[in-house]
């Protein structure tokens, strides 16, 4: 009999020790998985599209306006070497014509640098093309194309040879004035008659040197 008892109670026992342990196992929390953190990513800025450069926008050459032309050894303007003499004429009516000798012609307009136009007598196939110009009273100097290199009438014979680092020095027309020239005989050469210091004279031709005079 007290074996019986003592049976049930190990029984008893046993199953007040399996209530406790599925108790305890009740109240534990079970591993929580861990979410993973998020990966930070790096975001990629925006791609800015690389500006395309504008084209300089050609300068349009005004027949009545010398300030739009480009003195090159092919011309000056719309004066080109080799051009017909009549034909160029034609085309620049704002300019009055004045014959010096039957191979020079005188183009004027008022406020611009006088041009000349060389051909051979009884020709019509331009051969030079020169400007001319000083500066007035007031230190104004009549209105010119420019060189590729940016010269003009006025400009110093300083601002010339940093212009034209080839420049040579080709003849002496005056106790004062001296020529200059750059190019070569298969281009043509750029001609300038510098007066005390400043560029008075530009002329484009076959060769290196400024006249003495044009109708001589």
């Amino acid at each position: 009999m007290s074996r019986i008892r003592s049976l049930a109670s190990m029984a008893t026992a046993l199953s007040t020790t399996v209530v406790v342990v599925l108790a305890l196992a009740g109240c534990a929390s079970p591993g929580e998985a861990v979410a993973d953190e998020p990966v930070p990513t790096q975001s990629t800025p925006a791609s800015t599209p690389t500006p395309t450069p504008s084209e300089p926008q050609p300068v349009v050459v005004d027949p009545a306006d010398v300030t739009t032309w480009t003195i090159t050894a092919a011309g000056i303007g719309p004066l080109g070497r080799g051009d017909a003499y009549p034909e160029v004429l034609a085309g620049l009516p704002a300019f009055a014509v004045a014959e010096w000798c039957p191979w020079v012609a005188e183009l004027t307009a008022e406020g611009a640098a006088s041009l000349l136009l060389t051909h051979p007598e009884g020709g019509e196939e331009i051969t030079s093309v020169w400007l001319s110009g000083r500066a007035d009273e007031a230190g104004v100097v009549p209105a010119s194309p420019t060189t590729e290199a940016g010269i003009v009438l006025g400009s110093t014979l300083e601002e010339l040879s940093a212009a034209y680092p080839d420049l040579q020095a080709v003849n002496q027309t005056g106790e004062n004035s001296y020529g200059y020239a750059v190019g070569d005989e298969e281009n043509g050469y750029l001609d300038f008659l510098v007066e005390n210091g400043v560029v008075v004279m530009i002329g484009v031709q076959d060769r290196a040197g400024v006249p003495k005079e044009f109708c001589g």
